[in-house]
């Protein structure tokens, strides 16, 4: 990429971030409507991305559950992907956590995913913490939950 698709693909993520942000001390709750307070949900969401094929290896995201906080994913190639998360509630722009579901995983596959709105000087990824995550095939075939798992992880 040239520096200038750089500069406007990171300026088009800035602009991303900042429509995104959620000021709950500003929020006005009574202008939210839902329309589905109260009711069961007939069906579950449908996925953003399809598949193009068997042979697609594009990862599925999915945050549309409680506390999941991802904004955007864009994908750079089949193993890299840069993640926007959205803002903490009642911050003014922080984000320092995330919760996700990634589908269309193959095993062995390595991915990088370059969180790009973390906010926070240091982290403990640096002295060592890995991320934790629960795989449903895992959980079926090993009786595993929750584990940390991950190498190479940086925070910057």
């Amino acid at each position: 990429m040239s520096n200038l698709g750089t500069a406007t693909y990171l300026i088009n993520i800035k602009k991303l971030v900042d429509e995104h942000n959620i000021d709950g001390e500003k929020r006005d709750f009574k202008s939210m409507r839902t329309g589905q307070m109260g009711k069961t949900l007939q069906a579950p969401p449908q996925t953003y991305y399809k598949l193009k094929g068997p042979d697609d290896k594009t990862l599925q995201f999915e945050s549309r559950f409680e506390s999941g906080n991802l904004l955007a994913a864009i994908k750079l190639s089949d193993n890299e992907y840069d993640l926007i998360l959205q803002n903490d509630i009642n911050t003014n722009g922080h984000t320092q956590w995330y919760f996700f579901r990634v589908g269309n995983t193959r095993k062995g596959m390595k991915v990088k995913f370059n969180m790009l709105n973390l906010a926070k000087p240091d982290s403990l990824y640096n002295y060592g913490m890995k991320i934790l995550s629960f795989s449903q095939m895992a959980k079926e075939k090993e009786n595993l939950g929750w584990h940390r798992l991950g190498e190479n992880i940086n925070y910057v």
